[in-house]
């Protein structure tokens, strides 16, 4: 009977029976692998908030560097053709052609202001496609109903 007693006891081996430590190894295995994911998880979203903010960078360096050389060149080109239009109309209504430069100067910098404004407005915002994927992360994690 000796013998009977010593085959039905459990191996030593991991995961043979009841009593080995393979599901403490399988539980460990998923925090790892949970804990691997939700990394990789962030860091993607990092990497999607730093792509943005660069596309965010160059639009704004664009933007500034178009506006600088578009009044730059603008300004010198009215003060060349103001000079240019006054001194053909120096002998016979200099004041009248000031005061109409003057008024569509003033009118196209308004024009100027409005539209800059407007633009500035509608600018696409900032992290859209971060909150985008944020939202289906939060939807995934959520459980359903």
């Amino acid at each position: 009977m000796a013998t009977a007693a010593t085959s039905t006891r459990p191996s030593a081996t991991p995961g043979a029976t009841v009593g080995s430590s393979q599901p403490a190894l399988g539980v460990m295995d998923s925090i790892r692998t949970g804990l691997a994911t939700t990394a990789r998880l962030v860091r993607t979203r990092l990497d999607i908030i730093s792509i943005e903010l660069e596309e965010q960078r160059e639009w704004l360096q664009s933007m500034v560097l178009l506006a600088v050389t578009g009044v730059f060149c603008v300004s010198i080109g009215l003060v060349i053709f103001t000079l240019f239009i006054v001194a053909l109309f120096w002998e016979s209504h200099p004041l009248a052609v000031l005061g109409g430069f003057s008024a569509l100067y003033l009118g196209v910098g308004a024009w100027a202001v409005v539209t800059f404004r407007s633009k500035m407005s509608a600018r696409p915002k900032l992290f859209t496609t971060t909150s985008g994927e944020l939202l289906k992360d939060e939807a995934q994690l959520n459980p359903r109903p």
